[in-house]
């Protein structure tokens, strides 16, 4: 299996600008996922926050390590 990506170690969420250069797309393209529903967010108030769990999971990596 893949090795965790550090960047995701401990957080509960990212922004839509994280997960972009996260996975080296445009914010424009995370956005119209999140849209679209292929990409599974919160809003909290004005911003936007995508669940780390459901991006580990679209990334195929493995759960994050039980503290």
């Amino acid at each position: 299996m893949k090795t965790a990506a550090p960047e995701l170690e401990g957080r509960l969420f990212i922004t839509v600008s994280e997960l972009a250069a996260l996975l080296q797309l445009d914010p424009r393209t995370v956005r119209r996922g999140i849209e679209d529903g292929s990409i599974p967010a919160v809003r909290v108030g004005r911003s936007t926050r995508i669940p780390v769990p459901k991006v580990r999971a679209l990334m195929g990596l493995d759960p994050a390590p039980v503290a």
